[in-house]
């Protein structure tokens, strides 16, 4: 899920923040529209298209998770496209996609970096909930959301059942939100100081 996360968001914003005008107006209602729809509606519909499976759930948390990416790298893009180094490469007559990848996405790679730690924890507790409703990854594979949800069934006499899985799955939650702000921390010029 990340990866689309990347690819796509990454792209799609570095194209719409570079080219403005009607094509960035158009991608953005595009996005505005992706982002209207809310996401489990989006995550449940192409579950039930899909073959359910792990293959299924990347590629629907893939499917919704680059809007913000996307929105991230666009703003990005739009304050860097009139910094001096990228008009001189511009008055050098170096092609855009050289422009994207030299100069753009290095200046850009904290920030991505950073947008994608923040995305992996929404995606794992999306699985674990599409797999406690009993949607996501099949029985015998192993979930936290199964897991949650079998220790649901026998919360009364088994308390522990559903404890455990649940404490591993806010730990492991908090861990990469507390990841993700270090890393905010690390690659934010101004937190040097």
């Amino acid at each position: 899920a990340a990866l689309f996360d990347i690819t796509i968001g990454v792209t799609y914003g570095i194209i719409s923040g570079w080219f403005g005008g009607r094509v960035d107006t158009v991608m953005q209602r595009f996005l505005e529209i992706i982002s209207a729809i809310p996401n489990l509606i989006i995550l449940v519909l192409m579950l039930l298209v899909l073959k359910p499976g792990l293959v299924s759930i990347i590629i629907a948390i893939g499917f919704t998770s680059w809007v913000t990416m996307a929105r991230v790298v666009r703003a990005q893009t739009l304050k860097q496209k009139n910094l001096e180094y990228i008009l001189a490469s511009r008055a050098l007559g170096q092609s855009f996609w050289k422009i994207a990848f030299k100069h753009l996405l290095p200046n850009m790679a904290g920030l991505i970096i950073i947008q994608t730690m923040f995305s992996i924890p929404s995606a794992i507790f999306f699985e674990a909930f599409l797999s406690f409703l009993g949607i996501g990854i099949p029985s015998p594979d192993a979930s936290l959301g199964a897991l949650i949800n079998g220790g649901y069934k026998t919360f009364r006499l088994y308390p522990h059942l559903m404890w455990f899985p649940s404490g591993v799955l806010c730990v492991l939650m908090i861990s990469f939100n507390l990841l993700a702000d270090g890393l905010r921390d690390a690659f934010d010029p101004k937190m040097k100081d």
